[in-house]
């Protein structure tokens, strides 16, 4: 089967951290932005071995952009530590 996509949800922002992860969740859950995390591990190669972490994707519907960006402006997070898509 085909899957239909409507094309409302977009990728946002993405953390490689938990606590910033929990932030985040929380900032959305606080002004009613529907929100899909994805987690993806990525692999890099450092001094000759491979190390994993965790990336977490926020994927927002296109409609609560401007919910979503309030919500981060809010928690002002630095720049290091998050990576805005949009």
């Amino acid at each position: 089967m085909a899957e239909k996509k409507q094309g409302r949800e977009i990728a946002f922002v993405e953390t490689y951290d938990e606590a910033v992860k929990k932030t985040i969740e929380k900032a959305f859950l606080k002004h009613g932005v529907s929100y899909l995390i994805k987690v993806d591990k990525v692999r890099d190669m450092k001094k000759g071995r491979f190390e994993s972490k965790m990336k977490y994707s926020f994927h927002i519907n296109r409609f609560q952009e401007d919910e979503a960006k309030a919500a981060m402006d809010e928690k002002s997070l630095d720049e290091g530590s998050v990576n805005y898509l949009v």
